[in-house]
């Protein structure tokens, strides 16, 4: 159940990076460009988190 979470988490983040460089950027940040950041932030953190929680729970 872990792994799923956690390739569901992975596969979230890649289309969120993708979706960001898909974005045309004029120097400027938009309110798009900073919710798609924020958004990989926030997946990031969460992935990290359940791969730290996946790794101790294996031990």
């Amino acid at each position: 159940m872990k792994n799923k979470k956690i390739g569901i988490l992975a596969l979230l983040l890649v289309i969120s990076i993708g979706n960001y460089f898909r974005i045309i950027s004029d120097g400027s940040i938009r309110t798009v460009e900073f919710i798609s950041i924020l958004a990989i932030g926030i997946l990031t953190g969460v992935l990290l988190t359940q791969v730290f929680k996946f790794l101790s729970d294996k031990k």
